[in-house]
C-alpha cells in the first residue's frame, strides 16, 4: 500500500524488492490479486485470515487520488488519526485486528505505540489455521530437550511420526514439508545441518530460495520429531525494511507525493504473527489419526528438531503466506 503513495528514489527503492523488472502497473495487480485471494481462503481445509490499514495522522492534507487507488486495488480506506486521543485509537485498532483474526491476536498496538512523531502508520495482523493430511499421533508425544544453544538446553513436549514426506537436504540443511488438508498449503520446516549455526542459514535465506526448497523436496521416509510450540510475536518491521534496502521511505528523503504535499515519512510498520503447532495441525481439530506407513523397522531421513528452526506456510509451492523461527 505504501507504494502507491512513493514517489522518485523512494518509489525505487521499493520497487526494486517488490517488484524487480516488473512494471509499476504489474506490481499493483500481483499484490491485489495475491490479497485478494488470501482474503478468501477461509474453507473446511484451512484458515487463513489477513488484516492491513494505512493510518495517516489529521491535520496532513491527502490526496483523493491516493484513497481512491487503495479502495481499487486493496479495498482498503485511508484512516486518520489524532495522536492526543491515542487510547482510543489503540482500542479500536485492536478490536478490529481481534475481529479479523478470529480472537487469536487482540493486542496489535498499544498507546504507547502512537505520538506526535509518527505521521504515517502502517499494520498488519496474519492468523493461519489448518489441519495436518499426516497427523501426529499425540500418544507417543514426550518431554524432550531442546537445545537453544550450546549451554541452555529446556523441555518442550516433542512430537513424533515416521511417515513419508517431501524431504531435500544439501550440505548446510535439511528440508521436510507438511502438507495440510486439502494439499493447497503446506509447512515446509528447514533445520541447519551445522547445529545452532541458524544465524549463517538466515542470512542467506531469501523467498526465492526458500520456494527453490519447494521445488526440491521429493518424497521419502522420513522419522520426525518436532516441538509442539504456539508462537505470538510482535514486531517493528522497519529496521528489516531498511536493512533491505527500503531507507528513504523511514527518513526525511521520503518522498510520498502521490499521498500528500507534505514532507513525511513512515514512522513505524507494526507486524503481529499467531501460529500453533501441535499433533493434529495449528489448531487442535478432532479427526482421525492417519498412519500412512506401516509401523516396522524401515530406512528413514532422520529430521531432528531440537534445535532453532525456521518454518514456513506455502501455498501452491509458490506463494510464502507466513514465516519464523522456533528458537526457545
Amino acid at each position: 500500500m505504501v507504494y502507491l503513495a512513493a514517489n522518485d528514489e523512494t518509489k525505487r527503492q521499493l520497487h526494486n524488492i517488490l517488484g524487480g523488472t516488473a512494471n509499476e502497473g504489474e506490481i499493483r495487480q500481483h499484490f491485489a490479486r495475491m490479497l485478494a485471494v488470501i482474503d478468501s481462503r477461509t474453507n473446511e481445509n484451512y484458515t487463513l485470515n489477513i488484516a492491513n490499514r494505512f493510518y495517516v495522522q489529521q491535520g496532513f492534507f491527502t490526496r483523493e487520488s491516493f484513497a481512491r487507488a487503495l479502495r481499487f486495488y486493496y479495498g482498503e480506506t485511508l484512516h486518520k488519526f489524532d495522536y492526543e486521543r491515542n487510547n482510543q485509537l489503540a482500542q479500536e485498532i485492536n478490536n478490529w485486528v481481534s475481529e479479523k483474526t478470529r480472537s487469536k491476536i487482540t493486542e496489535l498496538i498499544t498507546a504507547d505505540d502512537v505520538n506526535k512523531d509518527i505521521v504515517i502508520l502502517l499494520l498488519n495482523a496474519i492468523y493461519f489455521g489448518g489441519i495436518w493430511k499426516t497427523q501426529f499421533d499425540d500418544t507417543v508425544t514426550r518431554n524432550e530437550a531442546f537445545h537453544i544453544s550450546e549451554c541452555e538446553t529446556k523441555n518442550v513436549l516433542m512430537m513424533r511420526l515416521r511417515a513419508k514426506f517431501p524431504y531435500y537436504e544439501d550440505d548446510s540443511v535439511q528440508v521436510v514439508k507438511l502438507p495440510y488438508v486439502g494439499d493447497e498449503v503446506e509447512m515446509v520446516l528447514i533445520l541447519p545441518k551445522i547445529r545452532f549455526n541458524i544465524a549463517n542459514v538466515l542470512k542467506n535465506m531469501t523467498g526465492e530460495y526458500l520456494l527453490s526448497y519447494v521445488d526440491r523436496a521429493v518424497p521419502d521416509i522420513v522419522l520426525l520429531k518436532l516441538p509442539r510450540f504456539r508462537l505470538e510475536a510482535k514486531l517493528d518491521l522497519k529496521g528489516t525494511l531498511q536493512r533491505i534496502g527500503i531507507r528513504d521511505a523511514f527518513s526525511e528523503r521520503a518522498n510520498f507525493r502521490e499521498l500528500t504535499d507534505d514532507a513525511v515519512f513512515v514512522g513505524g510498520v507494526m507486524h503481529k504473527g499467531f501460529i500453533e503447532v501441535n499433533e493434529k495441525g495449528t489448531e487442535s481439530a478432532a479427526a482421525t489419526v492417519i498412519d500412512i506407513v506401516p509401523r516396522m523397522l524401515m530406512e528413514s531421513k532422520p529430521f531432528i528438531a531440537d534445535q532453532p528452526f525456521l518454518f514456513a506456510i506455502v501455498r501452491n509451492s509458490d506463494t510464502i503466506l507466513f514465516a519464523g523461527q522456533f528458537a526457545k
